[in-house]
């Protein structure tokens, strides 16, 4: 903790992911707080310097009135979070919060009331910040790969389905690399970050080619896990330096609609303005005609034969400890999404194992994903007579 109290504010971790990705330019050129003028024209324009920002960078800190009465420009406001100190803001100015606005940290939420009654701005210095080493690190493997083509994902892989692999294959083949932005659930029975982050790496090192894969991490930041805004989703993949993004047909707040019968959205026209390629996927589906999985735009059977890739139900599946069909999902991401919320699940689990699965002899402990993994290899196993 710090002397200087009347100086600090409290922030969470939200926050200061946000400030982070402000700091390195990845939501625009805008590395700062944003003043009432800068503000005022965004919400005008939605440019600042001819650059399309969809929200203003104003930051009201919550119950910082006192800390703000006597402040001066060029003070340093030392950032608080999780009881630490994690950089500080170097005070330009500040104005009176006006509510009926949204900013970049209240874009996520329909209510303002939680934000403070002033805004202040000025230069953001994040220590050890976490997007910056992540930055780095794409930096270094876009060098050793000199890649040109780099594409872009933003899921939240919850869970990661058979139809979001597709996806990641069709992209992996016309791009040098591919990004994916991981970020938070949006729902309350999301999946951890963690876990997802590490059923991510095993469908990459097991099936996928890693050198051509780099996992962007947005831990603990609400910014993009509604998908309200796909406007942010091509910033952030335009500053990285990414040269296109995908997104699926329904993505969350696309509005996909039709013109001269040609499919077009809201990003068509913000494209061409940011310089960044967007391409939208049509559904991916399992045909039970076709026997394979096929987009319902060059699949030529009905709805009635296509299974759906529904993210929310396949969650609720394994929520409910129902292991989902293979066809739906990989074994070794269901089994281990099914390991974690059920930890230490069954009674006697090493008896079981053994009396109904073959072993090579010798008797091992086994843990309760590959149990889960024996378990689907036998329902996808025929009997005849």
């Amino acid at each position: 903790m710090t002397s200087k109290k009347n100086k600090t504010i409290t922030i969470d971790e939200n926050e200061l992911g946000i400030l982070s990705l402000i700091e390195e330019g990845l939501l625009g050129n805008c590395d700062h707080l944003m003043d009432e003028n800068e503000s005022k024209e965004i919400l005008k324009t939605g440019k600042l310097k001819e650059e399309n920002f969809p929200y203003p960078f104003i930051f009201a800190p919550k119950n910082a009135e006192k800390i703000l009465a006597n402040i001066k420009e060029k003070d340093k406001i030392e950032l608080i979070c999780n009881e630490k100190i994690v950089g500080h803001i170097e005070f330009k100015n500040k104005f009176k919060n006006d509510k009926n606005f949204s900013s970049i940290f209240s874009s996520r939420t329909c209510s303002l009331e939680n934000n403070g009654k002033i805004c202040i701005s000025g230069k953001i210095k994040i220590y050890d910040s976490a997007i910056k080493t992540i930055k780095q690190q794409f930096q270094l493997v876009k060098e050793k790969l000199n890649a040109q083509k780099i594409t872009a994902l933003v899921a939240n892989l919850d869970p990661l389905h058979r139809a979001h692999e597709r996806m990641l294959r069709w992209t992996i083949d016309k791009a040098d690399l591919v990004v994916i932005f991981l970020v938070e659930s949006f729902d309350e029975n999301g999946f951890e970050f963690d876990l997802k982050e590490k059923y991510l790496q095993k469908l990459i090192q097991n099936y996928l080619p890693p050198d051509k894969i780099f996992i962007f991490p947005l831990k603990n930041i609400d910014l993009f896990h509604s998908h309200l805004n796909p406007a942010l989703e091509s910033i952030v993949a335009k500053n990285l330096g990414c040269t296109k993004l995908v997104v699926g047909q329904n993505h969350t707040g696309l509005g996909m609609f039709y013109d001269e019968n040609q499919p077009k959205s809201i990003l068509d026209e913000f494209s061409k303005d940011y310089d960044i390629e967007v391409i939208i996927l049509p559904e991916f589906v399992f045909c039970n005609i076709c026997h394979m999985i096929v987009s319902t735009r060059s699949c030529p059977h009905g709805f009635h034969h296509h299974l759906h890739y529904n993210s929310q139900s396949l969650k609720n599946l394994l929520r409910l400890g129902i292991i989902p069909p293979a066809l739906f999902m990989r074994k070794e991401i269901s089994s281990m999404i099914l390991s974690s919320i059920f930890p230490k699940r069954f009674k006697n689990f090493q008896k079981i194992y053994n009396d109904l699965f073959a072993t090579d002899g010798i008797l091992e402990d086994k843990e309760d994903e590959e149990f889960y993994k024996k378990l689907l290899e036998a329902y996808q196993m025929s009997y005849i007579v």
